[in-house]
């Protein structure tokens, strides 16, 4: 007997199912072949998706994303704990999606990672800044694609611990208006005492033993937030929220109205550089470093500007420096000059600090000497 196409296909719209069962095939044939590539693209797409579409650190609904993906990793670990300390499964209302944390987890620990590498990035500029930048984004690299097997929940923690201790220093400044010892403080107290609330609901409430609870929960939180306090102290801690959005060396800066009108000599052929970071000098020349910083809403900041000049025997020596009062708000940042008139030629480098000496930012030039008489053509640019 021939079947008909009602046996072949018994849904009211056979084709149509036909087409989608051929096309579910070819996409895990597809997966299957190109498997050990897939995870490293949609990290990177991931990470570029965070980098473009991240608003600004102080936005309210940033906040509240972060706050909501620490409830969910959090939530999914304690389950974790549960499931290793009693070898019990879930609760059936959430069984069905209970298999799928293998990607959950790492999933919003890589989304709160790439968000916090970003912040912190953005602030840094000194060499101890940026080594705390590689250790979180060798972290986020290896939660992506190292499976840890036994210690794997172990893992999850300190992650979720890194996670709960950026999220408080980032927003206990925000809320003091300022950066400092304080805010420090009262951000690590915030981070303790939600972990210590954590961790008496998954040892209190979902009934696990504490010997247990301890090692898979309480040491890796602690040792995380001891890392971060003594990173701190030991300045290598970006100075989040703050960050340099722009530097650059000009030959005049002006305002009018509320632009800067920014001119330089620079060669095409120097395109690399912010304005005339090779500043050929004429006697009476001015060197104009033009800084936009950013601050969150209600920020302000007493900023240290410092002229440093490299000597051949004693290295960057200070030539001179000035206090600078900043705001925040501004989406582009709060903008200022600083001038140079007495120098000479060689290495130079402005450097920018916090209050407690936490570096900022830094821009770096070099002054030739410009024995020439004539005209010079100069471009301006207004920010």
């Amino acid at each position: 007997m021939v079947p008909t196409n009602h046996d072949l296909y018994p849904s009211h719209n056979p084709p149509l199912r036909y087409h989608q069962i051929m096309q579910l095939s070819r996409t895990r044939a597809y997966y299957d072949r190109n498997r050990r590539w897939i995870p490293p693209a949609f990290f990177i797409l991931g990470f570029v998706f965070d980098a473009v579409t991240l608003q600004r650190i102080d936005e309210l609904w940033t906040i509240l994303q972060q706050a909501a993906y620490l409830i969910i990793v959090a939530s999914l670990t304690g389950l974790e704990i549960v499931e290793s300390a009693r070898e019990v499964q879930p609760h059936r209302f959430i069984r069905k999606i209970w298999q799928y944390r293998e990607a959950a987890i790492p999933f919003f620990l890589g989304a709160l990672l790439n968000c916090y590498a970003l912040f912190f990035f953005k602030s840094a500029s000194s060499l101890t800044s940026f080594v705390f930048i590689t250790v979180i984004g060798m972290l986020l690299v290896l939660q992506e694609f190292k499976k840890f097997g036994a210690a794997q929940t172990r893992i999850h923690m300190a992650l979720l611990g890194l996670c709960l201790i950026s999220f408080f220093e980032v927003l206990s400044p925000i809320l003091f208006g300022s950066i400092g010892i304080i805010p420090f403080v009262c951000g690590m107290v915030a981070s303790l005492g939600v972990s210590a609330l954590y961790y008496r609901v998954i040892l209190k409430w979902l009934n696990v033993d504490a010997v247990h609870a301890r090692s898979q929960m309480a040491l890796p939180f602690l040792v995380v937030h001891g890392l971060f306090a003594a990173l701190y102290f030991g300045n290598a801690i970006p100075p989040v929220p703050l960050s340099v959005t722009y530097m650059g060396i000009y030959h005049d800066v002006r305002k009018i109205d509320e632009k800067y009108e920014l001119s330089y000599e620079r060669s095409p052929l120097q395109f690399w550089q912010n304005g005339d970071q090779t500043f050929r000098a004429r006697p009476g020349d001015v060197i104009h470093c033009y800084v936009q910083i950013f601050a969150p809403t209600g920020f302000t900041e007493q900023l240290q500007v410092r002229w440093l000049y490299r000597d051949s025997l004693r290295g960057w020596k200070p030539a001179d420096g000035i206090s600078m009062n900043i705001t925040g708000g501004r989406d582009g940042g709060f903008r200022f000059v600083t001038k140079k008139t007495n120098y000479e030629p060689g290495d130079w480098r402005v450097l920018i600090e916090t209050h407690d000496g936490r570096e900022v930012g830094w821009i770096s030039l070099t002054v030739e000497p410009d024995d020439s008489v004539g005209e010079r053509a100069l471009t301006t640019v207004s920010r």
